[in-house]
């Protein structure tokens, strides 16, 4: 009985594999002797609906990256209008006093100025650098933009074959963006040893952001030490290829001024004679706690020498950041895709 039962199943599979074979001849010599400009019924919709959907993901790539280069450069906007507001009338501080050197305080990087995210500063800089970040990593543009693309095959050195560069572009400056906009700073006078660590997620946050972004974007413009890839050669032309590279050198000269004038700064300039900003710590009680603590406060700003190269250092990440919005704007610019025109009707699904 068993034999008779396989037997039976072995004759209705070769039945079946007959049937389909037959199928599948039928279908191809109607494709080889159809005459040209002769489609089968519905053929046509489904590439037109396949056009249109490869189209439609394109364009809208182009629009996130759009509004997303739109959104980061509003939170540098808003972050420095209200800090220097802030500088300019030093009674608006917490302190609700003007200090001795006639001037509020002055921060000497944007992540100081907004590091508390219950002020207006922090509030602004958090919610469009954030959204900003949101638009540029759902984009894809990596992926999805010709004059960005270079291929899957180009992988990034000592990641074992497993990164490539355009997944690289994905994932390692968005990210960053977002730390930066998420975990805030704080002072170094106020910081504690928790802050520190805060700190340290922040600053690497912006290395992924700046530093990762100066990499992938040298690699793809075959910039500086970076060869010049045969692909791009094809998808980007010369203006597109030397206004990015002129936003890349800006990017890479403003952080290396920004990093410098940082570590000049964590120096102890007033030994040296010049007006640094003077912090004093005292014992503080805390109802919650019911004990004291010790609490930082301001009690001098800087001025003269250390004031400006404060401004410096402060204006050095803003034209940084600002430099790569435009390379963002400058990839959306020349991009083909932004100029794809959709049908004007949606297929209909029911």
């Amino acid at each position: 009985l068993k034999a008779k039962l396989a037997c039976s199943h072995l004759i209705n599979s070769y039945r079946r594999m007959r049937s389909f074979k037959a199928t599948l001849t039928g279908l191809e010599e109607s494709l080889l002797d159809r005459k040209p400009g002769v489609t089968f019924q519905g053929e046509n919709d489904v590439k037109e609906q396949l056009a249109f959907i490869i189209a439609y993901e394109r364009k809208k790539c182009s629009s996130l990256l759009w509004f997303g280069a739109v959104f980061g450069f509003l939170g540098f906007v808003f972050a420095f209008v209200i800090g220097f507001c802030k500088f300019v009338n030093p009674y608006v501080n917490p302190s609700g006093h003007a200090y001795p050197s006639g001037w509020g305080y002055f921060p000497a990087t944007v992540s100081e100025m907004v590091h508390n995210p219950q002020e207006p500063a922090g509030k602004c800089f958090f919610a469009f650098e954030f959204i900003g970040a949101f638009f540029v990593f759902m984009s894809w543009y990596p992926w999805e933009l010709r004059n960005v693309y270079i291929g899957d095959s180009a992988i990034v050195p000592l990641t074992c074959g497993t990164i490539s560069w355009p997944m690289f572009r994905q994932f390692v400056p968005p990210c960053g963006m977002m730390l930066v906009a998420t975990v805030t700073t704080t002072p170094f006078a106020q910081a504690t040893p928790l802050d520190y660590v805060c700190i340290g997620i922040h600053l690497t946050g912006a290395v992924l952001l700046f530093a990762g972004y100066v990499v992938v974007e040298g690699v793809t413009l075959g910039w500086a030490c970076f060869p010049r890839l045969e692909v791009t050669r094809r998808t980007i032309g010369e203006k597109e290829h030397f206004f990015r590279s002129l936003c890349l050198n800006s990017i890479a000269f403003w952080y290396i001024l920004f990093c410098t004038l940082t570590g000049v700064l964590l120096l102890p300039l007033d030994k040296f004679g010049f007006t640094n900003d003077e912090w004093m710590t005292f014992k503080e009680f805390d109802v919650a706690m019911n004990s004291t603590i010790p609490k930082t406060e301001l009690v001098n700003t800087a001025g003269g020498l250390v004031l400006f190269l404060k401004i410096v250092s402060y204006m050095s990440e803003v034209f940084c950041g600002l430099s790569l919005i435009a390379s963002f704007v400058s990839i959306w610019f020349y991009c083909d895709e932004r100029h794809a025109d959709l049908a004007d009707e949606l297929f209909k699904v029911t």
